[in-house]
């Protein structure tokens, strides 16, 4: 099987991933979104959605999102789902926002100079 991770960079001990397959990023994201399920409707509503693929009109195609999951050594650390034209929906696994996760994220996969990789 291919990796999970469509794109990765290191920052430090965190790592950036960006999924380009909504069932891939169901299978990683849902378990940490289920921890707080109703602080969290909006990113498991679009995710359940896409990963059915029963609809796939205007907002509803998973191609035109963006996925990503910020980790470390201790598991995921941010969730990132947005749907165009709807806004980005974080959430920082249990409630502690990291620093070095969301500086990653706003990072994600460029190179130190500032160029995509």
């Amino acid at each position: 099987m291919e990796s999970l991770i469509w794109n990765a960079k290191e920052e430090q001990s965190m790592k950036f991933h960006l999924y380009n397959d909504i069932k891939l990023f169901y299978k990683d994201s849902y378990d940490i979104l289920m921890r707080h399920e109703a602080q969290n409707l909006i990113p498991l509503g679009n995710i359940i959605i896409g990963n059915e693929g029963k609809d796939k009109s205007d907002w509803r195609d998973p191609s035109n999102w963006f996925m990503a999951l910020v980790s470390n050594d201790e598991g995921i650390q941010l969730t990132a789902v947005m749907t165009p034209p709807h806004n980005l929906t974080l959430y920082a696994t249990d409630n502690k926002i990291n620093d070095e996760a969301l500086s990653c994220l706003i990072r994600g996969n460029r190179n130190d100079d500032g160029k995509y990789i």
